[in-house]
């Protein structure tokens, strides 16, 4: 039995539509604690990893350790229909997995369980020389800003500063954040760092971006990928993003 529900999905609509970006299936850990997944994207570019923790529910029930596959693209179109402060109720019901949108009225949604292998991804175990945490808004704007104009994007960290900028062919756009900018909470490095990296998947990432107030970035230059996490209570959320060649 597999029973979980919450009084508000509006989290759970932004992390399904961001990952069904990038990930075309993915397999589903139900734990009689937690909800995990991790996925990499078919060119393995891009690894994303999700922990939700039972008091991220407001209910949760699994009396059984389960795997089972689900489409991402299946999960985006019941997370498109998610309304502002509908509930969430989501229960395996054999074959399927069922989710009942729940507000004035019940609305109910199901999808078959696939069949997928257990694919044994990549474990990312690493020391990053820089830590940076600011205000999610701000690195948002940033990798906006350089997204209007390339298609990848340089970060430059040094101890005073980190630098977000972007070139095209007629066009150029740099976003600088001082170290101490109000929107900067903390600011680690041990080394400085000059990475590249794909924008469009960086975009993707900040789809999950409304979960929190707060964006962790981790780095560690042209060999290491970025690690973007978003903290959230009860939940674990995490992005990793292999670099460019410079």
């Amino acid at each position: 039995m597999f029973r979980a529900s919450l009084n508000d999905a509006k989290n759970l609509k932004y992390i399904i539509e961001s990952m069904s970006e990038l990930v075309d299936e993915a397999v589903f850990f139900l734990h009689k604690d937690v909800l995990s997944m991790e996925a990499c994207d078919p060119s393995l570019v891009c690894k994303v990893e999700l922990d939700l923790q039972s008091s991220f529910f407001n209910e949760y029930q699994a009396t059984e350790e389960r795997t089972i596959g689900l489409s991402m693209n299946a999960l985006r179109k019941v997370s498109r229909r998610i309304h502002l402060g509908d509930g969430m109720l989501i229960e395996l019901n054999g074959g399927t997995m069922d989710f009942t949108l729940q507000s004035s009225i019940e609305r109910q949604f199901q999808c078959m369980l696939l069949e997928v292998q257990e694919e044994v991804l990549p474990t990312i175990d690493v020391e990053y020389p820089i830590f940076v945490e600011m205000d999610v808004s701000v690195f948002k704007e940033g990798v906006r800003d350089a997204a209007i104009v390339a298609n990848s994007v340089l970060f430059e960290v040094n101890t005073e500063e980190m630098v977000i900028s972007a070139e095209g062919d007629t066009e150029r756009a740099r976003i600088r954040i001082p170290r101490t900018s109000e929107s900067v909470k903390k600011f680690v490095v041990r080394d400085e760092c000059c990475s590249k990296f794909n924008l469009g998947y960086l975009v993707s990432f900040l789809h999950s971006s409304y979960v929190s107030e707060r964006v962790h970035i981790y780095m560690g230059g042209k060999n290491l990928p970025l690690r973007i996490d978003f903290p959230v209570e009860g939940m674990r959320l995490t992005f990793y993003l292999a670099p460019m060649e410079l």
